[in-house]
């Protein structure tokens, strides 16, 4: 038989696909034919392929295929097992499975999937079946490089019954998308942070960290026994360097270079990198490793679930890291601390579009807000709406003084008033709003009390997300709309006046919720669970079999003699 890696490039090539790749709705690059002939057919009713056998043996034989681990047998039997039966070509071209499949693995090769440049090239060589012989070895490579790097084949975060060549029993049931969705996610973070689980898991096995004994607060250059298994605790997950950690000349004393420590440590867990160490900064360095690597599978398994929406060029609010960041072609274009809703408020997760940015936006207060929040300042202070700018309307429209209301006998479930506040430096809105479609009455705006974003956990606001820089991410968002540069806008907004302005290229906006993530930097991060979503998975007892799976390593399979 031919062998594949002799195959003559004919049709589109692996680094052609993604280049010719389209926009489907979701975002994510899609195939185009390429004129090549295709024929969409679901797997139980597929026609069987001739010598797919012999064309998966010829393949395990490749030493291209030795940093994956396919499941050799389990291919084999799976086809034997279903009639030898297509799931990715026709004698006449490829399935919508077998399109898609071509399509994602350039997409995810592209965020991070580890796929050699060998088998890139295999891809480039495979042509467009157009006979018995050519599906059959389409077929065979298409089939193995899934079964080698879909998530559910290949790593702890696959069920028994869908590792190795099992994971093949669903392609054949689910749509064609919800599938390479799975099992080949197009989302960048999803495999910086796959990459590192490895690491977590190792962690796992070795024990651990030491327990920092509680101390009521320890400040640089201070002494404490705690210091000790400080020393320890940071250098187990390389905050500090083993070399730095080894006979400090007084080990209680708080040094110099285990500060730094602390401070980087702070920094990737979403606390003030000041280098004292008080309750919230114990709390993080005490979680265990075994909580650490539920947190990875649990954000692994949210980034499959939600990665399908993330474009590549997208607006994140993190409510986890209290943060805004504009992300394009997985680099940070803007950042911003941010605020989210309070506990008792929860900002909501949602996905949409930002189209609209209304300068020196006046705000109409929610019932709720209006009924509790506003009541309550109005009855501390009697002069508050006035001097903050707002107007009160009955429930005809009129005008109404506040000195005409009795406060305290208004309230939830009692109050028969709009309150409207004018746009100025007392807006709750701040100077900008970025408008976009939700159910939730939610939207992203600055805030007139910016003293808060110096605080370590910064859940204030009644849902919406408020941001630090909102007049510079109004220029950010309208750099491509035509005469709206910093000028103008400083411009309006010193003159007080609403103004809307259409952003020429709307951007998408997704508020999520992430606990566990590898930054643009290759920085990996943790964060609180504040709002209580978390749902820990419970580690398989199989962890430390399938640890090397994790890594990548290949297991046994056909003898090469």
């Amino acid at each position: 038989m031919t062998s594949l890696i002799a195959l003559v490039v004919v049709g589109t090539s692996f680094g052609a696909t993604f280049a010719a790749a389209e926009r489907d709705n979701d975002g994510f690059l899609q195939e185009r034919s390429a004129g090549e002939a295709t024929e969409v057919l679901p797997g139980p009713d597929a026609a069987p392929v001739a010598g797919i056998d012999e064309a998966l043996t010829e393949l395990a034989r490749a030493p291209m295929f030795d940093p994956l681990p396919v499941d050799w047998p389990g291919l084999l039997n799976h086809y034997a097992e279903n009639g030898n039966r297509a799931l990715f070509t026709t004698p006449t071209g490829f399935t919508d499975l077998g399109l898609k499949l071509r399509a994602r693995l350039a997409v995810a090769a592209k965020a991070g999937l580890k796929l050699s440049a060998e088998i890139a090239a295999a891809l480039d060589q495979m042509p467009s079946p157009s006979d018995t012989a050519s599906q059959a070895r389409a077929e065979a490579l298409l089939a193995a490089i899934l079964v080698g790097t879909a998530v559910d084949a290949t790593t702890i975060l696959g069920d028994d019954d869908q590792r190795g060549a099992k994971v093949l029993a669903d392609a054949a049931t689910l749509d064609a998308k919800t599938y390479v969705d799975r099992q080949l996610p197009g989302y960048y973070r999803f495999w910086a942070l796959l990459d590192r689980m490895p690491t977590h898991v190792a962690r796992y096995q070795a024990g651990g960290w030491p327990e920092v004994p509680s101390v009521k607060k320890l400040e640089p250059g201070q002494s404490n026994p705690a210091v000790a298994v400080l020393r320890q605790r940071l250098t187990v997950t390389g905050e500090l360097a083993p070399q730095d950690a080894q006979a400090p000349a007084d080990p209680n004393l708080y040094d110099a270079k285990l500060v730094a420590a602390v401070e980087t440590f702070q920094r990737n867990h979403g606390l003030l990198d000041d280098g004292i160490i008080g309750g919230r900064t114990l709390e993080e360095l005490n979680v265990s490793a075994e909580k650490r690597l539920r947190q990875v599978l649990l954000n692994l398994e949210r980034m499959r679930e939600e990665g399908p929406v993330f474009e590549p060029r997208h607006l994140i609010a993190n409510i986890p890291s209290q943060e805004v960041k504009v992300i394009e072609d997985g680099k940070v274009a803007f950042h911003t601390k941010a605020i989210f809703g309070r506990i008792e408020r929860k900002s909501p997760t949602l996905s949409s579009v930002i189209h609209t940015v209304k300068l020196n936006p006046d705000w109409t207060a929610p019932y709720k807000i209006a009924a509790i929040d506003e009541v309550k300042r109005q009855r501390k202070d009697p002069n508050f709406l006035d001097s903050h700018g707002f107007t009160i309307y009955d429930s005809s429209g009129n005008v109404v003084s506040a000195q005409s209301i009795n406060w305290f006998e208004v309230g939830p479930g009692n109050f028969p008033y709009t309150l409207r506040q004018a746009p100025g430096p007392e807006n709750a809105l701040g100077p900008v709003k970025f408008d976009f479609e939700n159910d939730h009455a939610v939207f992203l705006h600055g805030t007139p009390t910016v003293s808060l974003f110096a605080k370590q956990d910064r859940y204030f606001s009644s849902g919406c997300v408020r941001t630090e820089k909102p007049i510079d991410l109004a220029e950010f968002m309208l750099q491509q709309t035509p005469d709206w540069d910093r000028a103008r806008i400083d411009a309006v907004i010193k003159t007080g006046k609403t103004t809307l302005v259409k952003v020429a290229n709307p951007l998408p906006v997704h508020i999520t919720y992430m606990t566990a993530w590898v930054d643009e930097d290759g920085v990996m991060q943790f964060r609180k669970d504040a709002y209580g979503y978390d749902r820990l998975p419970a580690l398989s007892a199989e962890v430390t079999v399938l640890l090397a799976m994790g890594q990548g390593e290949a297991p046994a399979a056909f003898n090469r003699d």
